[in-house]
Parts: C-alpha cells; structure tokens; sequence
C-alpha cells in the first residue's frame, strides 16, 4: 500500500475564513424555481451562488430619513384637509377657504422638498 503525504501550506499563508453564520429565507416554489436555473446557468453551487448574490447585490433605501419626515408632514396635513372638507360641508365653504388655501401651500412647498425618487416614482 502506498501512502501520499498531503501538501501543507506555506508558513505564514492565509487561512481561509471559516464560515459559521447562516442565513434563512422563504421562496415561493416559483421563487425557487427561477433562484436554481440561475443558479444552473451561472454554474456554481446554491450556496455559492447565494452567497455572491448577498454580497455583490446593491440595495436602494425606500425612503430617506428626511423624505420619511416630509411624508409624515404631509400625512398629517391630508389629515387636516379631510377635517376642512367635512367642516365645510356642514357649514359652507367660504367658512374655512382660507384655511384650504393656506393648507394647499404648504403641501405644495413640503412635495417640492421630496427627493426626485419620490416625486417621479
């Protein structure tokens, strides 16, 4: 019987890093479906393929903190329309046009404010 003697690495080279976190998540079987034949036509293994499409994917941010602050402001004031809507239909509009007007101004400026992203999505 003949043995081989493995190769050591070098002195001194690197280790690989050791891989101990897992991550998990739910497909649909269409979902899963689409993930393996990429896989299949990117010639990798599941995991490695998972793994690049972590690491290499660029994720963009819904909304930014200021836009998330001028959507809640605007929120709040669609909120006051709906109130001067009602009051004006129990008791007549000109009782509250200068509100809607001054109401409609601030909305207007707090839309210009929005990023580009959340004007023209």
């Amino acid at each position: 019987m003949t043995f081989t003697r493995r190769k050591k690495a070098p002195e001194g080279a690197a280790k690989p890093a050791v891989k101990i976190h897992v991550v998990s998540v739910r497909l649909t079987d269409e979902q899963y479906q689409t993930v393996v034949e990429n896989c299949r036509l990117s010639g990798r293994k599941l995991s490695d393929y998972w793994r690049r499409a972590l690491l290499n994917a660029k994720v963009t941010a819904l909304a930014s903190p200021e836009d998330m602050a001028i959507l809640r402001q605007l929120g709040g004031m669609a909120n006051n329309l709906n109130q001067l809507a009602k009051k004006a239909n129990e008791a007549g509009f000109k009782l509250v046009k200068w509100a809607l007007d001054s109401l409609g101004k601030d909305m207007k400026s707090l839309y210009q404010q929005l990023s580009h992203d959340w004007r023209h999505h």
